[in-house]
């Protein structure tokens, strides 16, 4: 009988960030939902030693990876990832183990051989141009080259889109029947909000009327469309449509943050667009039932969870028909052309006017989220532990 190594820093405050992110809802979920297939006694949890302990059973025994910065061209990357974590790993791959890296940017690039890997996007090597930053050509090249080198040792990959499969294919040539597409769920909390005392509560909590808001959460870097999102909202407040913006998470220490703001200056929205910071998950079913549209313009996503958890919660969804979001949505929103900030426009001025449009988007919306599941999403990669190695 094998075990299971299965990586929780994700779930790690610190840990680049991914707690806050999409990576981290999938790692909380999958595990949860990983626990109640597999015999717990027979699983590790890698985490890394110098950052808190993930909120997951204590009971799971931890195996802690060391952290160095390091000196060299990648600094933690090279040392942390790529040759410390294999060494601390060796004796659980030679025990037989199945270990599960939740991201394959955070594996290394030596991988063992039962190891499976979830591939969420390949974001940097197609836009390029935007994460490439100020690092030089090589730099950047030799991160991407460190980051992938594991796709091709691993025992089993995972692509959480067809849309991921499909650049995995096209830009590296594995063979699209070796790669297995599970794609994610909802948080299992996310759901409408059926007592309207509880949803007035939360509106007044954040100063927001029902139905006179757009709603929007997913970061604010430039491939999500932020400018072509303000550009149509700024139509709408021509035409004389009332409603406001509400943007959550912590964007205020963003590096695009400035930039957010001149724009938001510039085409005189100052008094139209609602900061919320962090929000509590507890809230967000409310805030997603009560907008007149979640709106997500993203220009590529590998799989586009904030749509989907929209939809979990009875909102109507206007998104930009790119990446994996179609796959995601598919006829139970409204899907615009990337960049186009006139469609985009058109379509909200069109939700906002047909109350009965954004009704049928609702209960549309709510029937395709329901077609997801995180005992699904573990069930199906607990078939690809097996094919690996793992034995029940």
């Amino acid at each position: 009988m094998s075990g299971l190594i299965l990586d929780a820093r994700p779930l790690q405050p610190g840990f680049k960030a991914h707690a806050q992110r999409g990576i981290g809802r999938y790692a909380k979920n999958l595990l949860r939902a990983m626990l109640e297939l597999v015999d717990p006694g027979r699983v590790t949890f890698l985490v890394q030693a110098n950052l808190p302990d993930p909120e997951l059973p204590a009971a799971i025994p931890r195996r802690r990876l060391p952290f160095l910065p390091g000196v060299f061209p990648v600094g933690k990357k090279l040392v942390s990832y790529h040759l410390l974590a294999p060494l601390w790993l060796l004796a659980g791959w030679r025990g037989g183990r199945v270990t599960h890296f939740l991201c394959h940017l955070d594996a290394p690039s030596r991988p063992g051989p039962r190891t499976v890997l979830t591939v969420h996007d390949l974001i940097a090597q197609k836009m390029a141009a935007l994460y490439r930053g100020k690092r030089s050509g090589a730099r950047f090249g030799l991160e991407r080259w460190l980051e992938t080198r594991c796709l091709f040792a691993a025992a089993g990959l995972i692509a959480v889109s067809e849309c991921t499969r499909r650049d995995l294919a096209e830009l590296y040539g594995l063979a699209p029947e070796a790669i297995r597409v599970i794609p994610e769920a909802a948080d299992p909390g996310l759901a409408p909000v059926d007592d309207p005392a509880a949803r007035a509560a939360v509106l007044a909590r954040w100063g927001l009327e029902a139905g006179r808001f757009f709603l929007y959460l997913g970061g604010i870097d430039q491939r999500k469309g932020l400018t072509v999102l303000l550009e149509a909202l700024a139509a709408l407040a021509q035409a004389g449509r009332p409603h406001s913006l509400a943007l959550v998470g912590r964007i205020a220490d963003d590096r695009q943050y400035p930039l957010l703001r001149a724009e938001i200056v510039r085409l005189g929205l100052t008094d139209r667009v609602r900061e919320l910071g962090y929000v509590p998950d507890a809230d967000l079913p409310a805030l997603f039932g009560a907008c007149a549209a979640f709106v997500f313009p993203s220009l590529y996503e590998g799989f586009g969870l904030p749509p989907l958890e929209a939809m979990a919660c009875g909102a109507p969804v206007v998104a930009a028909r790119a990446g994996a979001v179609p796959e995601v949505v598919g006829s139970a929103g409204l899907l615009v052309e990337p960049g186009d900030a006139q469609g985009l426009g058109q379509a909200l001025m069109e939700l906002t006017a047909r109350p009965e449009l954004a009704a049928d988007l609702r209960a549309r919306g709510l029937r395709q989220a329901a077609g997801f599941s995180w005992r699904r999403t573990a069930t199906e990669t607990l078939a690809v532990y097996r094919e690996a190695g793992y034995v029940d």
